[in-house]
């Protein structure tokens, strides 16, 4: 991965959405912090919103500062929905130590915490969707091309109908997750004190303090609501006050509807490699009236697989020594890995 591959695959990504992104909401995307990526996105699609996964963030704040207490507190920063719950949290990471403050502050908030974030993400703070399809894709990556494509379809048409049957099952409006977010908001909701202002604003009292809730928008003066999609406990309060249905005020991409559509689509099986057909580029572009050529981007690595890195547990902690490269005669590498141009 290097700042070229990215802004290839990223103009590609944006070739291949530009016929529908006029009927699109402005897109939202969330990276592990590269520079690569970042200058590739903001080239691409300069009105997107982008964020940085916290996973990645918290990781390289536990190598720089080592003390969970401090990650912990860099969790519930980014996780505070309102400007003064984050700069509260902020202050007591400054409390137990100013350089982990320095180093917090040091990128701006929009990027990565919850109160600050400029689009709708819905409670997604981490990558993790990505990285957990990453790690089963490492092992598929290591064969040729044609198996490695070959064995992610594979996975990923048993993924879609195990997916589209699991859903099959659901009785509920909402998929498990929601449901299990409303039932909890129910259940707070009951003991709050509800005061209608008129037919869409709301004054909820509860232990914390009061909150401002207006239905017809769709939002609490505790952002919860418009910021995960779901009702908040306050909201919820409010609704009930009103007889109205909760789960009829989430959003769409909640719904086992949605989450029946997305998998709605076969990814259909493909007989043995020795019956393929093979295609003419001509016959392959048939009626386009012009050839499709995707080139690869440009390198400078030799030719040849890259060679995993693996790193034994033992071995984590343990001081490298200094290794030469009789190729390019630099240090910090061998021959067999050097990427400098032949």
């Amino acid at each position: 991965e290097n700042d070229e591959n990215w802004m290839w695959f990223l103009s590609e990504l944006h070739n291949l959405l530009e016929t529908n992104i006029g009927n699109m909401p402005r897109l939202i995307f969330l990276s592990n912090r590269q520079n690569g990526i970042v200058d590739a996105v903001e080239s691409n699609f300069p009105t997107a919103f982008h964020g940085f996964c916290l996973h990645h963030l918290s990781e390289n704040f536990r190598k720089e500062f080592n003390n969970s207490v401090l990650v912990h507190l860099l969790w519930e920063a980014a996780n505070a929905l309102t400007v003064w719950e984050f700069e509260t949290k902020l202050l007591e990471i400054e409390e137990m130590s100013p350089d982990a403050a320095f180093w917090v502050r040091r990128i701006p908030p929009h990027l990565w915490a919850t109160s600050h974030f400029e689009g709708t993400r819905f409670g997604h703070l981490t990558a993790n969707i990505v990285e957990s399809l990453n790690s089963w894709i490492l092992e598929a990556s290591g064969l040729p091309v044609v198996q490695m494509m070959e064995c992610i379809r594979r996975q990923l048409m048993t993924w879609f109908n195990e997916r589209r049957e699991t859903s099959m099952q659901w009785t509920s409006l909402l998929v498990p997750s929601a449901e299990r977010h409303i039932s909890e908001a129910l259940e707070r909701a009951h003991n709050y004190q509800v005061l209608r202002a008129n037919e869409a604003e709301f004054e909820v009292i509860s232990n914390e303090g009061t909150n401002i809730v207006d239905i017809r928008n769709r939002r609490c003066s505790c952002r919860g609501w418009q910021l995960c999609g779901l009702p908040c406990s306050h909201a919820v309060a409010a609704l009930l006050s009103c007889r109205q249905n909760v789960h009829r005020f989430t959003e769409s991409c909640f719904t086992v509807a949605t989450y029946r559509k997305t998998y709605s689509q076969t990814i259909h099986p493909i007989p043995d490699r020795t019956l393929w057909q093979e295609m003419s580029q001509g016959s392959q572009n048939e009626g386009s009236g012009e050839d499709i050529v995707v080139n690869p981007p440009k390198t400078l690595r030799p030719l040849g697989q890259t060679r995993k890195k693996q790193t034994r547990r033992e071995d984590r902690n343990r001081v490298k020594r200094v290794v030469h490269c009789s190729r390019c005669n630099q240090t910090g590498h061998f021959r067999t890995t050097c990427a400098a141009p032949i």
